[in-house]
């Protein structure tokens, strides 16, 4: 009899899910919206880690003022204000009943948990600050960066004196974009198969510290730049923000480790939504770009270095090139689709958990789009916990550029060869001491 009231719940609890994928996704009109481009991260064995953007403001937050903004920019972003339903092993978007509120606390929400009304975005606030914490499943960082640029406008015409809206910040009443909603991640892409590609390895050097941890805690180093002084040796060098930093990152990492018998590769997250004609999707579109650091290219000059990393920048972002490997994704995506559960997926993305890229990783979010505000803001910081060896993360934030050393290690070699690199170009920076912090796994399902 057990048994049966067993099979009776199930299927009631089934069905209950069915009709709520079909009644919507990341907006009241569509429905059955399966997770595809943010598969891979639904699938980690402790859930995984929020990312956060914290917004760095020069006077006190007001818990007010801020609610009122997140209600106007809810309005303009439907699909955060979403959840997720696991059905057999897939998670599906759907709209959230629950209210999206920024709440006054140091405590960042286990993103899909109860404590967040189970959104996958979470506000928080504390002091000078303002947290966005998002899942990776959900969203990149350029998929909520338009999200916070709105944010923060309402925030400050309410808080400040009202000033006209920053040219490309999206307003309350405005419509979705074209494709703002698409998954970039649900058909195969044509390119020309015959064209020749750059090949580039990803056997590269691995610093010591660059192996998987048990430990949650992670340290970061904070890391602030003058973007006027920055950008001069970037012109004089033919460099862009990022090369420039891989150069000087991978410049430290050499001298630290003169025996280095591999290059050294810089792993550069890249936008494919151009590639893909998806221009304003909000999803998961990115990949991994390597630039290596030989001992024959260490001999050139700074300048000659640039250039040359232009042209393996240009190479990796090739049309074709981005398709092909936009492919190569699906074909993982593909792979869990073969199995019903969400234990049989999971066992699947076990693999991939252990797996490092040698030597270091860099994420260059962009410009945020502030207008008048920037006056406001002091800086613009993005982290996560769950790193495994060395990360960093740019952010240009008014007239700074401000970067985030992310570690599973306390030691502050890194940051001290980076700093003197800067020292050797003349450019002026303030740098933190370490910040011991964990960003939250996510709670999307019952784990044991």
């Amino acid at each position: 009899m057990g048994n049966v009231f067993h099979e009776i719940y199930d299927f009631l609890k089934s069905s209950e899910k069915e009709m709520l994928i079909q009644k919507s996704g990341s907006t009241t009109d569509s429905s059955n919206e399966k997770i595809r481009s943010g598969q891979s991260y639904l699938y980690k064995k402790y859930g995984m880690e929020s990312e956060v953007i914290e917004v760095r403001f020069k006077q006190k937050v007001s818990g007010s003022c801020l609610n009122q903004a997140l209600l106007q920019a809810c309005k303009r972003y439907p699909y955060f204000n979403t959840r997720l339903i696991e059905k057999n092993g897939d998670f599906y978007i759907v709209q959230n009943e629950q209210s999206m509120i920024a709440k006054r606390t140091k405590q960042l929400a286990r993103l899909g948990h109860i404590s967040c009304g189970y959104h996958l975005v979470d506000i928080t606030y504390y002091d000078d600050s303002v947290f966005i914490s998002f899942h990776h499943a959900l969203c990149d960082g350029r998929g909520i960066m338009p999200f916070i640029e709105t944010l923060i406008y309402y925030y400050c015409n309410l808080k400040y004196e009202p000033v006209k809206p920053p040219e490309g910040v999206r307003l309350a009443d405005e419509p979705l974009l074209p494709g703002e909603t698409e998954d970039p991640f649900l058909q195969e892409y044509d390119f020309d198969k015959d064209k020749t590609f750059i090949a580039l390895s990803r056997d590269a050097f691995a610093i010591p510290e660059n192996v998987p941890s048990e430990e949650i805690t992670n340290y970061r180093y904070e890391m602030k730049l003058p973007a006027e002084q920055y950008l001069k040796i970037c012109k004089e060098n033919n460099a862009t923000p990022v090369i420039l930093l891989s150069l000087l990152m991978s410049r430290a990492i050499a001298e630290l480790y003169p025996d280095y018998d591999k290059p050294v590769n810089a792993n550069i997250a890249t936008d494919m939504r151009e590639a893909l004609d998806c221009p304003n999707t909000f999803k998961n579109c990115v990949k991994s770009m390597i630039l290596p650091y030989s001992r024959e290219f260490s001999q050139k000059t700074l300048t000659e270095q640039a250039t040359e990393y232009r042209e393996i920048l240009k190479a990796q972002r090739d049309r074709d090139y981005c398709r092909k490997e936009a492919n190569a994704m699906m074909g993982l995506f593909d792979k869990l689709d073969e199995y019903g559960s969400y234990e049989e997926k999971q066992k699947i993305m076990d693999f991939f958990e252990g797996m490092t890229l040698n030597t270091y990783i860099v994420s260059y979010l962009g410009q945020f789009k502030l207008g008048e505000n920037a006056m406001h803001i002091d800086e613009i910081h993005l982290y996560n916990s769950g790193t495994t060896g060395l990360g960093i993360n740019m952010i240009s934030c008014g007239e700074s550029f401000v970067l985030d050393f992310k570690q599973n290690f306390a030691s502050d070699k890194y940051v001290k060869a980076f700093s003197a690199q800067l020292d050797q170009l003349g450019i002026a920076y303030q740098a933190s001491e370490a910040i011991p912090f964990v960003t939250p796994g996510d709670s999307l399902i019952k784990r044991s």
